[in-house]
């Protein structure tokens, strides 16, 4: 996998021009922005930016390169939710 991060700042138009380094393979890419801003700071559909956002971060964790160890324990936890099946929805809150 290869990465570059920037700084950029989006104008009033939403438009961001990426110039990437000479070096960086060309094909397929995936293009991920994120902000610093709080959903509540954004200005109209602040639900829409919050959800914006949790894709964007579940985008980042999906396109992570995992260590053979992290590996190993995800298809432990695979092989353990097949040998005791629960489901979470059936669970009671507490108050």
């Amino acid at each position: 996998m290869h990465a570059h991060k920037l700084k950029v700042t989006i104008q009033e138009d939403h438009r961001v021009e990426v110039q990437l380094p000479n070096d960086f393979p060309e094909g397929p890419a995936e293009v991920i922005v994120l902000t610093s801003r709080q959903a509540g700071d954004a200005s109209g559909g602040s639900d829409r930016s919050a959800q914006q956002q949790m894709l964007a971060a579940l985008a980042e964790i999906r396109s992570a390169q995992l260590t053979q160890e992290e590996e190993d324990i995800l298809d432990a936890f695979d092989t353990f939710r097949q040998e005791h099946p629960i489901r979470f929805a059936s669970l009671k809150a507490e108050d």
